[in-house]
């Protein structure tokens, strides 16, 4: 009988149960007989520090769009914050509004993310209370800009801003002065930058006109048509020294509104007197008898510094030059008129003699 080794058998027994159990399981760096075998191509195809390494490139990559995408908005911004940096330095003053913008309000309105005004406020007559408010009326930026406008009148447009940014409900001023000096171009200038320019009215005294009785009925449609929104402004230009009666009249007219439900709107009125030269100081004490209501506001007299001054602003608005020799003849001739005309001569005499610049 052959030699039976125990041993052995057993060995042999260990590695049958060995495989019968490695059927079920698998182990790292085992592989199907569909799969290829990764250790002869030399590298595993999926292991912990692969997977790190996609993670680690996916996260990179995450970062690199945020840092791009940060990076972009921070240009929109300051391109935006450029351009109107420029808007706002060249946009005139000609309509006041009546707050300004900061610079920040301005970006976020040129990137859309402020609502439109149209839509806040709809349209004129149905605006929001702000906008109603007479403290919407910007006077100190108003007459910012008529100081530009009106030259060599500092002490009168001083006077006339205090006198219509009083408390009152009713505000007037009267401009007295010989012609050319300012007086129609400060009231105008207030009307063109007035807020709400359906409120505001300027009629001339001399315009041909039938009778008295149809020039205050002219007037009194003014009353009549007061706006509720905001503050009213009438204008009343070219008046003489003997239409003074007309300030004590019209203004009995706005204050004894009786019943009226618009008496409690603020009314702003402006007289314009244009004073003969020759007869100024006369005229001037004759109209110091206007009611106290009634701020008086003395335009001075110009000298030929301020003629060259007018000569320099309105070279620059017509965009004319002038030659020494024709600027001098200009001014001479100017000079000529200054007591009866002031500064309106000189826009006649740079058409005739400028050129084109």
């Amino acid at each position: 009988m052959p030699h039976f080794d125990p041993s052995g058998q057993t060995y042999r027994r260990r590695i049958f149960l060995r495989r019968n159990l490695d059927l079920g399981h698998h182990h790292a760096g085992d592989f199907s007989e569909e799969e290829e075998d990764p250790r002869q191509r030399g590298i595993l195809r999926s292991t912990s520090c692969r997977r790190y390494r996609e993670r680690l490139r996916s996260s990179r990559q995450s970062q690199l769009l945020q840092g791009l995408a940060i990076l972009a908005t921070v240009v929109v911004v300051i391109v935006l914050m450029l351009l109107l940096g420029v808007k706002m330095s060249s946009e005139q003053m000609d309509l006041p509004t009546p707050q300004e913008e900061g610079l920040w309000m301005g970006a976020l309105r040129l990137m859309g993310l402020e609502q439109d005004d149209n839509l806040a406020g709809e349209s004129y007559g149905q605006q929001n209370d702000g906008f109603c408010s007479p403290q919407a009326l910007d006077l100190r930026r108003i007459f910012r800009h008529m100081g530009r406008v009106v030259l060599n009148q500092e002490q009168a447009l001083a006077r006339m801003e205090r006198a219509l940014g009083g408390s009152g409900l009713f505000r007037s001023v009267a401009l007295l002065g010989p012609p050319g000096v300012g007086k129609t171009l400060a009231a105008n200038a207030l009307r063109h930058a007035f807020p709400w320019p359906e409120n505001a009215h300027s009629y001339s005294w001399s315009t041909q006109v039938p009778d008295e009785a149809n020039k205050f009925r002219l007037v009194r449609q003014f009353v009549d048509g007061l706006s509720d929104c905001g503050v009213n402004l009438l204008i009343i230009d070219n008046l003489a020294t003997c239409d003074h009666g007309l300030v004590p009249i019209y203004n009995r007219l706005i204050l004894d509104r009786e019943g009226d439900p618009k008496r409690n709107q603020t009314v702003l009125v402006v007289y314009v007197f244009n004073l003969d030269s020759h007869q100024y100081w006369e005229q001037f004490e004759l109209l110091q008898e206007l009611p106290a209501e009634t701020t008086i506001v003395n335009f001075r007299f110009f000298n030929r510094d301020d003629l060259q001054d007018c000569l320099a602003s309105e070279l620059k608005r017509e965009q004319r030059s002038l030659s020494r020799e024709k600027e001098s003849l200009v001014l001479q001739e100017a000079m000529e008129s200054i007591q009866a005309s002031g500064c309106k001569s000189l826009r006649l005499l740079i058409m005739q003699n400028g050129a084109k610049s």
